[in-house]
């Protein structure tokens, strides 16, 4: 991999705050309130600011990860697993973080699936679906990181209605369901922060995208401002949430955000519901775009001999094949469960230890200097 990024293939540093806000908000938003209420009811909107704060920690440890390595060449993941641990073990670590975004785009494509089974087309077909889908992120991909940008900007400006929706079940909520405050243990409270890990996931993937983003230190802001909005967004979406469904009501609602847009009427517009679980599509494009891209990347990093053009066919017919095998509603939440504690894992717990073996590497070398 060359060690330069031409400026023609650069995107400028917003992007950095419209790129993680597609990566997080997708098909959780319709289904986290009934997870993330289940172990903490009234007070769940206290583990969002938790998790959200964790959230901006990570965030940190990811910007100080790949500012630390710029100076060494290419500031992305693979180039950090290769210097500090060598070619063979790097290779296994890039394949151990890879294989996190090839589950996030298999599952947020898998899971767009079953909502259209339950809400709109019952009989569509799982593998004619994913066929065409692919191909449109084929020839998206195919225009390289610049093109992947527009369409993740696009994404972001077509949810922005969708989160308006939410707004008009406020004139119908009941705010003393909020009460009584932090009536929960603290163990109840990590419990939904954990189940939260699945909806805030996303912002990690600037560890592959870093290197494309021009002008890295106005880039960093706008990667935090991200990172507080999809707090803002997906707490203010929880109290809302609890505040216009009873305890009993949340729990045996599926998709409580479908619930509210079933409620919302226009004149001579029917199904807003319909209509909005359409334009989610615009929150699942972007996302298998960048994660294949991603993963064309990597081997094109471990294998320099192999273009991208090739190997992303084979990566999309994987991701074809990984949602079809996916035939039933038990095995896409499965799928989430798993992600859920993969991404927890690599985000929780691998990226700080990796960050402190940047750090003993960097003492080894001054050392050695010295």
């Amino acid at each position: 991999m060359n060690d330069k990024i031409k400026p023609a293939h650069q995107v400028g540093p917003v992007s950095a705050f419209f790129i993680p806000q597609v990566m997080q908000i997708g098909i959780g938003y319709l289904s986290f309130q009934q997870i993330i209420t289940k172990y903490s009811q009234q007070d769940a909107w206290l583990a969002s600011l938790i998790s959200g704060a964790l959230s901006l920690g990570i965030l940190w440890v990811v910007l100080r990860l790949l500012e630390n390595e710029r100076q060494f060449g290419m500031p992305d993941l693979f180039s950090i697993h290769t210097r500090i641990f060598g070619r063979r073990i790097g290779t296994i670590l890039n394949l151990f973080t890879v294989t996190h975004v090839l589950l996030f785009a298999i599952m947020s494509l898998r899971s767009y699936i079953e909502i259209v089974h339950v809400w709109v087309f019952p009989q569509m077909a799982t593998f004619l679906f994913s066929l065409i889908f692919c191909l449109i992120a084929w020839y998206i991909v195919s225009g390289g990181m610049r093109t992947i940008a527009g369409v993740c900007l696009l994404s972001f400006i077509y949810l922005v209605p969708l989160s308006i929706l939410t707004l008009f079940i406020v004139p119908h909520a009941q705010f003393e369901n909020l009460l009584p405050f932090v009536d929960h243990s603290p163990a109840a409270l990590l419990k939904s922060c954990y189940e939260l890990t699945r909806v805030y996931l996303g912002f990690e993937l600037l560890l592959y995208v870093y290197p494309f983003i021009s002008n890295p230190r106005e880039a960093r802001k706008w990667a935090f401002r991200s990172a507080l909005t999809t707090v803002y967004f997906y707490t203010t979406t929880l109290i809302l949430a609890i505040a216009y469904f009873s305890q009993g009501e949340l729990q045996n609602t599926i998709w409580p955000t479908v619930a509210y847009w079933k409620s919302v009427r226009f004149p001579l517009v029917e199904h807003i519901d319909i209509i909005a679980i359409v334009l989610l599509l615009w929150a699942t494009i972007p996302k298998v775009c960048l994660c294949s891209w991603i993963i064309a990347r990597a081997v094109k990093f471990t294998v320099p001999k192999i273009k991208m053009k090739y190997s992303l066919i084979v990566i999309l017919a994987l991701f074809i094949a990984g949602t079809t095998m996916i035939r039933t509603g038990l095995l896409v939440r499965q799928l989430n469960i798993a992600y859920t504690r993969y991404g927890a894992l690599i985000i929780y717990i691998y990226l700080p230890i990796l960050l402190f073996c940047q750090w003993i590497k960097k003492k080894r070398g001054r050392s050695a200097a010295s």
